[in-house]
């Protein structure tokens, strides 16, 4: 047994949880995952109710299966029986039932959490502030797609909180996604005046591309793929990659279209299958890929650098292929 569960061991005996807890945050920290478990299991029979949501926490952000699909749920279960009014729980078992696809019910346990701050357990302090609950739902809405719950949302938080950098880049990105795209540029430009995102740009050039300003739709687009190396989100990089190519067509600079249609057919080909609104992409783009070179005024260097043998030399080489299997098989291999 290691020192590290030795000593956990005895500030569990001197009860002692916090400094337990700690040494366990400590081997997890270096990736100690076997005794960090084992301290969280031994604080968990020591009836002390912080190990078990770090332990469904663990689950739920660190785990490659999360365990099994369950996002730590079972370990939120096991703590809200115990203590049904805790902020923090509420709020874990929500995500847990958002990464279960249960968006209403994670949408009700936010609810919840948030009703409870009338009235949250003695002996636990919210480590979340009831705005920071609210925001949380709002960005449930944002996950989910349910753009104008998530809007309605945001307005309830600007008047009971004021504006602040993050409800005006969500407010601009609701406004563009329901079709708001002027209101929306001017939650996103205010967005921008506090803080340069991704996030902020793409919206904003999608709203200038809805508004058929293709030139400075365009401009934002190239703001977005300079950011691409750090962006882990393929809607996302698609999004702005395969824009960029129809403001090009707009612009009649088929030539540059080209580019952004080759990247996004190349970048959705590495993907293997692909979910529905990607695959509408890759099949617009390569149609309009198609129509551009039927045109036969733009040369796609990307395509001639392939190179195909003639039918004359294929057949050539059939046929030197099948002599050499021939003399193979006459000398035994």
């Amino acid at each position: 047994m290691s020192d590290a569960i030795e000593t956990a061991k005895l500030y569990i005996q001197e009860e002692n949880y916090k400094e337990a807890l700690k040494l366990a945050k400590k081997r997890h920290a270096k990736d100690y995952i076997d005794e960090y478990l084992t301290i969280l299991d031994l604080l968990i029979d020591a009836d002390y109710l912080l190990a078990l949501e770090e332990k469904g926490m663990y689950y739920q952000y660190f785990d490659e299966s999360h365990d099994n699909g369950d996002y730590g749920e079972k370990y939120f279960d096991e703590y809200l029986q115990k203590q049904p009014r805790s902020i923090n729980v509420l709020c874990d078992k929500a995500l847990s039932r958002f990464n279960k696809n249960k968006i209403d019910e994670a949408l009700e346990y936010m609810d919840r959490a948030e009703e409870k701050y009338k009235s949250y357990s003695p002996i636990e302090k919210p480590r979340i502030s009831k705005k920071e609950v609210k925001m949380g739902k709002i960005e449930l809405l944002i996950q989910a797609k349910r753009y104008d719950e998530a809007l309605k949302n945001l307005d309830i938080y600007e008047n009971q909180y004021g504006a602040d950098t993050k409800s005006d880049l969500y407010k601009g990105q609701m406004l563009q996604k329901t079709g708001k795209n002027n209101e929306a540029l001017e939650y996103l430009d205010k967005s921008l005046l506090e803080e340069d995102t991704l996030l902020a740009y793409n919206s904003k050039a999608d709203a200038l591309y809805e508004l058929g300003e293709y030139k400075s739709a365009l401009k934002n687009y190239k703001q977005c793929i300079s950011y691409e190396k750090k962006v882990d989100d393929l809607e996302l990089v698609t999004n702005f990659n395969y824009k960029a190519a129809f403001c090009c067509v707009k612009l009649d600079d088929d030539k540059e279209a080209i580019k952004y249609l080759n990247k996004t057919i190349n970048m959705l080909n590495e993907h293997g299958r692909l979910p529905n609104d990607l695959e509408m992409i890759y099949q617009k783009c390569s149609f309009e890929k198609e129509r551009i070179m039927k045109t036969g005024e733009v040369k796609d260097k990307e395509f001639r650098q392939t190179k195909f043998l003639s039918a004359k030399t294929s057949i050539i080489l059939l046929a030197i292929i099948l002599i050499l299997y021939v003399i193979l098989k006459m000398i035994g291999y």
